[in-house]
């Protein structure tokens, strides 16, 4: 298993309107990220319920990127694994 990312490689993978495309993968035994294919892959142990996941999903970004929760937001995907995340950087 590789290293996590860091601060500045999810940062460079922001575009334009500070979007980044991210792979969810619900369910798994440990929550990690990577960077795979220009964007950003992120195990979460919360299986994918009732929007579950997709707090588990920000709530790890803003951690990893030492942000609070709602400067991480769900632009698109959100049945999906495949998502848009908007970052606003303070």
């Amino acid at each position: 298993m590789s290293a996590a990312p860091s601060t500045q490689d999810i940062i460079a993978l922001l575009n334009v309107e500070e979007e980044i495309r991210l792979r969810v993968v619900p369910g798994a035994k440990v929550e990690r990220l990577a960077i795979e294919n220009a964007s950003l892959k992120i195990w979460i142990r919360t299986a994918p319920e009732d929007g579950k996941a997709n707090k588990a999903v920000i709530s790890l970004l803003a951690k990893t990127l030492k942000l609070p929760k709602g400067a991480v937001t769900i632009i698109s995907g959100h049945t999906s694994r495949d998502k848009r995340v908007r970052i606003t950087l303070i």
